[in-house]
């Protein structure tokens, strides 16, 4: 542009670099070179790009396929330990950020894993995912042949909620660090929830334990909530889901995922969304006040099916739906 702008339309250097948005120290540079060079002059790389690298894209490739290989497997990387490996590599310290832009090059994300409990049995896990339809089948065909309600596919769960504030991430502007209360007060209380995922259809109830009087509750209550279906209902193998003195209800049939397998409840999503986005970084004066913001939560998400489905419709239900 500086090149044309001269040959076309001759005039002073300050009016070509305020046209083409270049100093006019970049002006009397080029010109003259120009001259000299001729197009050699304005056909070069330019600045930027990686002229100093020390390793090659495709040998950084190749450096970073071990890493790969590990988080694969769930090992847990840091970017420390890249780093230490890659000092090794090219025979010198390096800054952290060399490390950073690395891994911004080739497509990594800093994530946080998905847990799993050590005791998981993984093909019990998978097991139960792909036989869910025929496990669902097994269920229906003990109701009553009289009873023509359509099937209703839910999930169950209970989540522990309290007054002990723990600080999350948040989003600050530049050298802003917030300051958020912090307290540990063992008070809690529980949220039963059920979910439809298909339908993003749900009810809940806070109760203050964890134990078969409160499940009988809460199943008594979806029952009456849902009583046009025959609801089969997916929940884990806590002690009061299996006990001698709970009341199932004649529409509802209760199936059993394995155990020590949170990862499998479509429910857990939902305490996951509780926890970040009604009760971080706040601490409560009282009990109550707990259960107003659960309230708050639970009551948003039962106005919002779409986003229940989108949180709750696991691979399992949708070949069993």
């Amino acid at each position: 542009m500086i090149i044309y702008n001269a040959s076309v339309d001759p005039r002073e250097a300050i009016d070509i670099a305020k046209h083409t948005g270049v100093s006019v120290h970049t002006v009397h540079k080029l010109i003259p070179a120009y001259n000299r060079l001729g197009v050699a002059a304005i056909e070069t790389p330019g600045r930027g790009g990686r002229r100093r690298e020390y390793l090659s894209f495709d040998e950084e490739q190749d450096f970073l396929t071990p890493f790969f290989e590990r988080a694969e497997r769930g090992e847990l990387t840091t970017a420390q330990q890249i780093k230490q490996a890659f000092e090794e590599r090219v025979g010198h310290e390096v800054d952290e950020s060399t490390i950073h832009r690395l891994l911004e090059r080739h497509q990594w994300r800093k994530l946080v894993p998905r847990s799993f409990h050590p005791k998981a049995n993984q093909e019990e896990q998978e097991h139960f995912k792909q036989n869910f339809p025929k496990i669902v089948e097994e269920a229906v065909k003990t109701k009553d042949p009289k009873d023509q309600r359509p099937v209703l596919l839910m999930a169950q769960d209970e989540g522990c909620f309290g007054r002990i504030s723990i600080p999350k991430r948040s989003w600050a502007p530049k050298h802003v660090r917030p300051l958020v209360p912090r307290q540990i007060v063992r008070e809690y209380t529980y949220v039963y929830a059920a979910v439809a995922p298909k339908t993003g259809e749900m009810t809940s109830l806070v109760l203050p334990f964890a134990n078969t009087a409160m499940m009988n509750i809460f199943l008594e209550h979806v029952s009456s909530t849902f009583s046009d279906y025959f609801i089969v209902m997916q929940t884990d193998q806590a002690g009061w889901h299996n006990a001698k003195d709970l009341v199932i209800p004649k529409n509802i049939r209760l199936i059993h995922q394995p155990a020590y397998s949170p990862e499998l409840n479509p429910v857990e999503h939902l305490w996951e969304e509780l926890r970040e986005k009604d009760l971080p970084n706040r601490a409560f004066s009282s009990l109550d006040a707990v259960i107003d913001a659960l309230c708050h939560g639970l009551q948003h998400f039962e106005q919002n099916p779409q986003l229940i489905r989108s949180m709750t419709y696991f691979p399992h239900f949708k070949m069993a739906s």
